[in-house]
C-alpha cells in the first residue's frame, strides 16, 4: 500500500487554499489534513496534526509565517515546511531556510512542481523553485547591478510591511522586541536606500513588491 503524505496548508486567502486543496486532491497518495489563516492556530494545528508537510505563506495574519516555521522546524523536526510566496527577494528565500524550511515556491508554480516539491522535501531532499533559482543564477551571471543597491533585508522587508499595514515606530518596536530608535534607524535607512520621501510612499512600494 503507497504512503499517504499528509500536508497542512497555512495561508491567509481562502482562494488561495481552496485552489491548492483542489490541486493537491488530484494526487492520489497525497491528503490535505487541515489548514489555518493565523500564526496561532497554524502552530496548535500543526503540533496536533503532525503533517509531513507543512504549505507555509510569509504573510499570515498574527505573525509572519517564517517565525511558524521556525517552531515547527524546533518542536516537530520530521514536519518539513515548505515556503510558498509571491515574493521572490532572495532575502525571503534565504530567511525560510534559515529558520526551518525545507522549500521555497513561488506563488506562481505549476501543480507539476509544487507535486515535485512536496515529494522531493518529503525524501529528505531540498527544493527551491525554478522562478528562483533562474533570477540567482542570473544574477550571479551579471555580476549584480546598480538595483541590488536597492534590494531590502529581511529585516527592512518586514519593517517596510509593519510601516506599510500603518504601525507605528512604537508598535513595530514592541512586535519585535526592538527599540524604537532601531526602528527609526531602520525607517531613515529603508526610505534613503529606496529614495523615497515618506512612509506614504514607502507603503506604495510595500502593495506594488507584495509585502502587504
Amino acid at each position: 500500500m503507497a504512503t499517504t503524505i499528509s500536508i497542512y496548508i497555512v495561508e491567509d486567502h481562502q482562494l488561495i487554499v481552496d485552489a491548492w486543496v483542489s490541486l493537491l486532491k488530484q494526487i492520489d497518495d497525497f491528503e490535505v489534513v487541515g489548514n489555518s489563516d493565523n500564526s496561532d492556530d497554524a502552530i496548535e494545528g500543526i503540533l496536533n496534526l503532525r503533517p509531513d508537510i507543512v504549505l507555509m505563506d510569509i504573510n499570515i495574519k498574527g505573525g509572519s509565517g517564517i517565525d511558524v516555521a521556525a517552531v515547527v522546524n524546533d518542536k516537530l523536526p520530521k514536519t518539513r515546511v515548505i515556503g510558498l510566496s509571491i515574493h521572490d527577494d532572495m532575502a525571503f528565500v534565504k530567511r525560510f531556510f534559515q529558520n526551518g524550511a525545507r522549500g521555497y515556491l513561488s506563488k506562481n508554480t505549476t501543480k507539476e512542481e509544487l507535486e515535485a516539491a512536496i515529494r522531493s522535501v518529503y525524501d529528505g531532499d531540498t527544493y527551491v523553485c525554478k522562478e528562483i533559482k533562474d533570477k540567482q543564477f542570473f544574477n550571479n551571471l551579471s555580476g549584480g547591478d546598480d538595483s541590488s543597491q536597492k534590494e531590502l533585508t529581511a529585516k527592512e522587508i518586514e519593517i517596510t510591511t509593519l510601516i506599510a499595514q500603518g504601525l507605528t515606530s512604537r508598535q513595530i518596536a514592541d512586535k519585535l522586541f526592538v527599540s524604537r530608535r532601531t526602528v527609526d534607524a531602520h525607517r531613515h535607512n529603508i526610505l534613503k536606500k529606496l529614495n523615497l520621501a515618506n512612509a506614504a510612499l514607502l507603503s506604495a512600494y510595500a502593495k506594488d513588491k507584495g509585502y502587504i
